[in-house]
């Protein structure tokens, strides 16, 4: 008993370990000026290697959106 509980268990770790490495990576597209960000100030690449900021919007809510310019 003791030898299937053994081998079961080793086969369901071989087999999730293979769907655990065969999962797809997901790919993030750039963020665009006026998509929204969460931390005030931060920084990142446009798809064109522009740096961007994370600001506060001018208009309407005032959340935070990113955008070129750098911070105020």
């Amino acid at each position: 008993m003791t030898r299937l509980r053994f081998a079961a268990l080793a086969i369901s770790t071989v087999v999730s370990s293979i769907g655990f490495v065969a999962a797809p990576v997901a790919n993030a597209d750039p963020p665009g000026p006026g998509d929204p960000c969460t931390v005030w100030h931060a920084t990142t690449q446009d798809a064109s290697g522009k740096t961007m900021w994370c600001n506060h919007m001018m208009t309407g809510t005032h959340g935070l959106v990113w955008q070129y310019g750098g911070p105020d």
